[in-house]
């Protein structure tokens, strides 16, 4: 049987295992072919290969290392038989190399294994503690079923034997018991037209029963998703509640009504966190806002800029959802008992979910000879 190498990344979605379930974990697969000739697709089987996890780790495709703090290895901790709790069904296929321009990294298939909060792999994991699951390059990708498909001959099937052909990453994470969750926010908008200005009214209302502090402006620090090989980006512009630079280019999209295309996206994402290292990562307070149980806090923001060269015709402005750190309490409480400015040590934590920003509002505008005419709201 034909050997096959299959270049393998391994990491994981969030850098946190949570017992309480709220925040579903996976193991992240990234599968890509570099340098073989077939021009045929090749279609992997999940169940009986590494992407298999309980069966990959019981059957020495994968290890599961446990962090040793006096040591400070990760150390291969023994599993034992799992029982299997994969789709027997599921597969992934990935493209020929041939004639592909791209770098392989951009290329690159991605396969999720979701750990089941009940299941035995993840009984295994103790609070408190830190694991890593990773594989070895050569090591064969499972027994299971490795086939080229010929999309002219569809009964035609050739299998093969893959292996890893290099391994990049492991997937390192640490188990709490829970997690501190988002509270509730309601978000409005609505459009107010001035005689020279266009506003996007904004409107956010806290739900809960307590007081929350927001963090609209610098680097921000909360749990960020993470694909086969880097950090989803997090936009480090302030988000569109910051008083003094709310950047509405930042989070505003702007759709044709009449079409349904868009015409303008909300500017690209940099590195989540921004690119300088802080000594201090807490945040300082006056780039917080608080919200008070059922106070609206309202926002008038100037888009004059963002509609000014479009054509004439009916608009859609819609909000991109934005990520904020967040904590219970009151800014002006922390500003008494805090001497540096900053967020008082004992309320600043990162390993928690972000307070997602976002509003289902469509505000409609429509532009006549450049200017502004007030629509309804969606």
């Amino acid at each position: 049987m034909a050997e096959l190498r299959i270049w393998t990344v391994i990491s994981r979605n969030y850098r946190v295992f949570d017992k309480s379930g709220k925040l579903a974990f996976s193991i992240i697969f990234g599968l890509c072919r570099r340098d073989d000739t077939d021009p045929r697709p090749l279609r992997i089987e999940t169940k009986g290969t590494i992407l298999d996890v309980p069966y990959a780790l019981s059957n020495d495709l994968l290890q599961l290392r446990k962090y040793n703090p006096r040591t400070r290895q990760y150390v291969q901790f023994e599993v034992g038989k799992l029982n299997n709790t994969n789709p027997p069904h599921a597969h992934v296929t990935l493209p020929s190399p041939i004639g592909r321009a791209a770098n392989w990294r951009s290329c690159i298939t991605e396969y999720h294994y979701h750990v089941e909060l009940k299941s035995e792999l993840a009984s295994l994991f103790e609070q408190g503690e830190r694991y890593a699951v990773q594989n070895v390059s050569g090591w064969q990708l499972g027994p299971g079923a490795f086939s080229f498909i010929d999309d002219k001959e569809p009964s035609q099937i050739d299998r093969c034997q893959a292996v890893s052909g290099r391994v990049n990453g492991r997937a390192i994470f640490e188990v709490v018991e829970s997690l501190p969750w988002p509270p509730e926010l309601q978000t409005k908008m609505q459009l107010k037209i001035s005689d020279y200005t266009t506003w996007l009214t904004i409107s956010v209302t806290n739900m809960e029963s307590e007081s929350i502090t927001i963090q609209t402006r610098g680097r921000q620090h909360f749990l960020v998703p993470h694909s086969a090989f880097d950090v989803t980006p997090d936009y480090n512009h302030p988000r569109i509640l910051d008083e003094e630079r709310p950047a509405p280019e930042a989070t505003i999209k702007i759709l044709d009504l009449a079409t349904n295309d868009i015409v303008r996206r909300p500017r690209s994402p940099g590195p989540c966190g921004g690119a300088q290292r802080q000594h201090d990562p807490r945040p300082k307070l006056d780039v917080l806002t608080t919200l008070r149980p059922g106070v609206s806090l309202v926002r008038d923001v100037d888009i004059s800029s963002l509609l000014a060269e479009l054509p004439d015709g009916r608009y859609g402005l819609k909000m991109e959802p934005r990520g904020m750190w967040w904590c219970f309490g009151d800014c002006e409480e922390f500003k008494r008992i805090c001497e540096d400015g900053r967020v008082p040590q004992d309320v600043f934590q990162t390993m928690i979910p972000p307070l997602m920003l976002e509003c289902d509002d469509v505000v409609e505008v429509r532009v006549e000879n450049g200017a502004s005419m007030m629509q309804s709201a969606g």
